[in-house]
């Protein structure tokens, strides 16, 4: 069989082995031929064929003729151009001749990223047996034949096409996470994977397993880079979904892969990660307690049902919803004892043994010693410090005793460690035949006695002493002090702390028996709803259509409590949003101390806190707190929410802290302050001149990049529109093929059919083709603020050569990523490219300090 290869531009051709890129002169993607283009404008070089595939970057084009595949990949690496040079004039499937009109290529643009403008044209080899190559001309004009391609196929035995066959459905996303997994060196060469608003990113172990060149030929990648041992894959808005499948991939939900062995973190990571891995499996229980504490409390209200504890005869329902609302909560420390053990990798069942005998209330039921200064042993009962037991010592007025701890927390998880160590120690030197019957013995006495007579007490006193330094946030009567804590609550979520912090309030208020009220708790809810009230601000001011689109979508997980999207898609890479949102968490928290609304038991995250209060009046409180949160974080970021540093100002505002600098380390060293600041003015002038005089070109640019997002995000959408319908038609065609035998074939066979055929192509092509007009009105815009950025980025950078020089403060160097951030703004601002920091090491800060000091003798 021969196929003919035509011209589609102008062009030289030369033999697949002289390409540029070793991926192809190996012909790693098939045999070929090479073209080096001299027009622009390229038409289909098959006389009968159709398009196969077309990547969104579109730099390259799958063609099908005679069932094969033939590639046109146009330019080397041009990939990471995200299809700016290219505007694409046919869609998949569609059929071409030697007239059709494929793609209009800008090789300026090309050619000033220093990429290769050769365009290879590749047979794809999955069905081919041998192949034989000709090339006719080495020179030619466009729709002059070039080559002939003999190709045998390979010959399989076909089956009856079966109207049956159903594909299991993947999602791009999921194909996607796949092959990133493989590229990047398989699930164990990376420790962490997370995203941005365009990027995935990889920590990875060893860089010399990624295949780059091939991550970048994915449908979805436009680029990647490098940053140290960080790998960043460009993908767009879509590249969370990827974070996401990639995630699920290495939890084993899919494939069946086995999960990550990573490296140890720090110490202090770990005991975060022992303190989460703890409480996690304690919040669904308190929640569910909580919520029955409040139903409780409004069946009180309502006359319901009666009061279990002032009824001398109580009826069945009345007892059975005290009890729901009152054991979990008294046993609470029965369940750390068993979570801290099975946490550890212990026996849970000697942890619950062990944590009912310590709140065992039969410790509860001696009787009061009448004496009037009772011993040790004797049962005492102290209700001005709500404590019964059997006296151990007194310190002060003080008393320790030997008690149940019901509705503690500490003495089970010290008892629990013992529960721990103990047993790993004993097997360590306990004979095995008579293991099974000592170890057990020792452990549990080893972990209840110690707990009951020494560290229970202590223990115990430590918890008064939490409830007693929440308390100080609380005496506060301006409000000020929960103002306070509920500003620093969601920095302590960014630190990990969080969980560790709020066990200790509530260890010492609400799990405390008798319960100590707190409006902390209360506080600390509000402070969520701020930050939600930060995110709304910054969508209604943002003209990022992405980033509104992150915020609106991070809105619903917010009112449920959970500020992790907000906060680490929204607020915190502005900075602003974020304080604003702690600063409406302050106003919040001190309108609950203004009215002492007071959390008394554990509830439910988000809207759910509500059932945390007592009494309408309260509920009705902390929802007004929730909306003073909101609004003042809303407002906050509305009036003080900026979209991008300013490039001037921004420039401007370093260039004095580094003449302020560089003037005190020449007047230092002899100069007069007058010839200094001349000097120093001298220097930056040049390049805040260029700065300011392309202010407009920024302005401009920013309006673009505004446009081309919007666009983008409504191709996404569709897309992924079409996602969703794929999988609701491949979950019914499957359905139906699982019940062949009772359903008609026909209704199988076509909900089969519907599923293979569907697309949205044509709502994609629509926004494609507005996208592509964009790209076309604005290439000389790009092409201005490449070579601006270019300008300016020589222009910074002879500025500091300068300073350095004439301070010999080299450390001034490292203003350099304030510049770059300052020229890059806008496409800092929509993800394009990361910003810098400006960082000092502590010799270097120490050096400027020196540098900056007068010579002892001089001026």
């Amino acid at each position: 069989m021969e196929i003919k290869i035509y011209a589609p531009v102008d062009c030289d051709v030369l033999p697949i082995t002289d390409c540029d890129d070793d991926v192809f002169a190996k012909k790693m993607m098939g045999d070929g031929l090479v073209l080096i283009p001299k027009s622009n404008e390229f038409k289909s070089f098959l006389e009968d064929g159709s398009v196969a595939l077309i990547f969104e970057t579109k730099h390259a084009i799958f063609f099908e003729t005679q069932a094969v595949k033939i590639l046109m990949h146009i330019g080397m690496d041009t990939v990471a151009l995200n299809g700016k040079p290219f505007n694409v004039k046919v869609k998949k499937n569609q059929k071409v001749d030697l007239k059709t009109s494929i793609v209009d290529v800008d090789f300026e643009k090309i050619k000033e990223q220093k990429l290769s403008i050769q365009t290879p044209i590749c047979f794809d080899s999955e069905n081919l047996k041998n192949i034989d190559i000709k090339i006719l001309k080495k020179s030619a004009k466009q729709g002059e034949l070039i080559a002939t391609a003999h190709v045998e196929l390979q010959i399989t035995q076909t089956k009856p096409k079966d109207e049956l066959f159903l594909e299991e459905y993947l999602s791009k996303y999921t194909q996607t996470a796949q092959q990133l997994i493989e590229l990047v060196g398989g699930n164990s060469n990376f420790t962490k994977v997370y995203n941005c608003m365009t990027r995935v990113r990889f920590l990875v172990n060893d860089l010399s397993k990624i295949d780059q060149q091939k991550i970048k030929k994915i449908e979805l990648v436009k680029g990647t880079n490098l940053n140290g041992s960080e790998l960043q894959v460009i993908i767009g808005g879509e590249c969370y979904k990827v974070k996401d499948e990639i995630e699920k991939i290495r939890r084993g939900d899919l494939t069946g892969k086995s999960k990550v062995e990573v490296k140890k973190p720090p110490v202090y990571k770990r005991i975060m990660t022992a303190i989460s891995g703890i409480m996690m499996p304690l919040i669904p229980p308190l929640m569910a307690v909580g919520i029955f504490s409040a139903l409780y409390a409004i069946l009180l209200q309502t006359n319901a049902i009666a009061d279990y504890e002032s009824s001398p005869n109580p009826d069945v329902w009345s007892t059975i919803f005290y009890v729901l609302s009152k054991v979990a909560l008294n046993l609470i420390g029965v369940m750390f004892c068993y979570s801290v053990v099975s946490y550890f990798g212990g026996n849970p069942v000697f942890a619950i043994v062990v944590g009912l005998t310590l709140s065992s209330r039969i410790l509860l039921a001696g009787v009061s010693a009448p004496v009037a200064d009772p011993g040790f042993g004797q049962f005492i009962v102290d209700p001005t410090k709500g404590i019964s037991g059997w006296l151990l010592f007194k310190i002060l007025d003080y008393p320790f005793v030997v008690t149940a701890y019901e509705g503690s927390v500490l003495p089970y998880v010290f008892a629990a460690f013992i529960v721990i160590f103990a047993d790993k120690w004993i097997k360590t030197w306990m004979p095995t035949s008579v293991d099974i019957i000592f170890r057990p013995f020792l452990v549990y006495f080893l972990a209840v006695i110690p707990t009951l007579f020494i560290f229970g007490p202590l223990l115990g006193l430590i918890e008064m002493g939490l409830s007693q330094v929440v308390m100080t946030f609380e005496k506060d009567v301006t409000g000020i002090g929960v103002g306070l804590f509920a500003f620093l609550w969601q920095i302590l979520v960014l630190t990990g702390v969080h969980v560790a912090v709020i066990m200790t309030v509530m260890i010492g208020t609400i799990l405390q028996n008798p319960v100590v009220p707190t409006t902390i708790m209360t506080a600390v809810v509000a402070a969520t709803f701020a930050q939600m009230g930060a995110t709304i601000g910054v969508a209604i001011r943002t003209r990022n259509a992405q980033l509104r689109g992150v915020a609106y979508g991070s809105i619903p997980a917010a009112i449920f409590g959970i500020t992790e999207p907000i906060i680490y898609g929204v607020n915190l890479p502005k900075l602003w949003p974020f304080l604003c949102g702690c600063l409406g968490a302050f106003f919040g928290g001190m309108f609950l101390k203004w009215f002492d609304v007071a959390a008394v038991r554990p509830g439910g995250m988000g809207i759910f806190a509500i059932l945390v209060v007592d009494g309408w009046k309260n509920q009705i409180l902390v929802v007004v707190s929730w909306l003073i949160a909101i609004g003042a974080a809303c407002g906050f970021t509305i009036l003080t929410y900026v979209e991008k540093i300013d490039e001037y100002k921004y420039s401007n505002r370093l260039t004095r802290r580094i003449k302020a600098k560089a003037i005190k380390i020449l007047v230092a060293n002899g100069t007069s302050t007058e010839v200094a600041k001349q000097t120093c003015d001298e220097i930056g002038a040049e390049y805040l001149q260029l700065v300011k005089e392309n202010q407009e070109l920024f302005k401009n640019y920013m309006k673009f990049l505004t446009t081309k997002t919007s666009i983008e995000t409504k191709l996404i959408k569709v897309k992924n529109h079409e996602e969703n319908l794929l999988k609701a038609k491949y979950k019914k065609a499957l359905k139906l093929k699982n019940k062949i035998d009772k359903v008609d074939r026909n209704l199988v066979v076509s909900a089969i059919a519907d599923y293979q055929n569907f697309n949205l192509d044509a709502e994609k092509g629509v926004l494609q083709a507005k996208l592509d007009e964009l790209f076309a009105a604005n290439q000389q815009l790009e092409a201005n603020y490449q070579e601006t950025v270019k300008k300016l980025t020589k222009a910074y950078q002879e500025m500091l050569d300068k300073y350095s020089k004439i301070t010999n403060a080299t450390m001034l160097l490292n203003y350099k990523a304030g510049y770059f951030n300052a020229i890059n703004a806008c496409e800092i601002n929509y993800g394009i490219i990361d910003p810098d920091v400006i960082a000092f090491s502590k010799a270097e800060k120490q050096q400027l300090k020196t540098l900056s000091m007068a010579k002892s003798g001089g001026n």
